[in-house]
């Protein structure tokens, strides 16, 4: 029985799991820019939501009083 493997198949099995290890490289790369966008656009609608939330009271408070008139002798 041969004990030596010959240097093709060495090369064959080095190409198969370094193959492997830049598939499974680019998958979790995209699997962290894909999280990395929900969580940023969640962020972003949690920062127009409070500033939703924060502008509302000052809207239009002076215009829109409707004891203030005016005279127009």
């Amino acid at each position: 029985m041969r004990k030596e493997k010959s240097p093709g198949v060495k090369i064959l099995w080095i190409w198969t799991f370094g193959t492997a290890a830049i598939l499974v490289a680019n998958v979790m790369r995209t699997r962290i820019r894909d999280l990395q966008a929900v969580m940023n656009a969640e962020q972003q609608q949690q920062q127009q939501h409070d500033a939703a939330n924060t502008d509302s009271p000052l809207v239009d408070t002076l215009t829109s009083d409707p004891t203030i008139s005016e005279d127009k002798d």
